[in-house]
This record gives C-alpha cells, structure tokens and sequence, in this order.
C-alpha cells in the first residue's frame, strides 16, 4: 500500500496554489464578480440596487435564502447579449489559480 507523506501546515496554501485544478459544476450567474456585475450593468443600462461595487462585496455576506438570491438575480440582470456571457468566460482569475 503507498502512503502520501504529510504536508506541513506551513506549506500547504503554497502547495494548494500550485496544484492543477478543475471546475466540476459551475452556476454561471453564481460566478460573476461584483465588478463585473457593476460593469456589464454600465454597459448595458442596467440599474442595480447596490450603490457600489462595496455595497455590493458586502452583501455577499448572506444572512438568508432571500439575502442570497437578490445577489443572484441582481447578477442575472445584466446578463442581456451574446458579449456579456463571452466577458464572464473570459475569467483571467482561472489561469491564475491553474483551472
């Protein structure tokens, strides 16, 4: 039987970095960040209930279902063409964290 060594605490976030990764499931509204939520809102003339990308980043701090889905829907809302989903696949964080 092979056995893994142990990592040390120290170094697994160093570890846990470099190591390829892969999106299994993925909700595509769920994964737009709050600033590109406010940037396809400009682009597309859409007013969101959120003063600024901070108000927004702080609901993310869900306290129930509700509180979850108004980010949810607020998200979809400025998802109206063809670009707007091509921009959202266009995740340069992905390449940084190796999926």
């Amino acid at each position: 039987m092979h056995t893994v060594p142990a990592v040390d605490a120290a170094h697994l976030p160093q570890l846990l970095k470099a190591m390829p990764k892969a999106e299994l499931h993925m909700h595509i509204e769920g994964s737009l960040e709050p600033e590109l939520i406010f940037a396809l809102a400009q682009r597309n003339g859409v007013k969101l209930p959120y003063a600024s990308v901070e108000d927004l980043r702080r609901a993310y701090a869900f306290t129930d279902l509700q509180s979850f889905l108004d980010i949810y829907y607020a998200g979809a809302s400025v998802l109206l063409y063809e670009q707007d989903f091509y921009d959202m696949g266009d995740r340069k964080r992905s390449c940084r964290e190796r999926v």
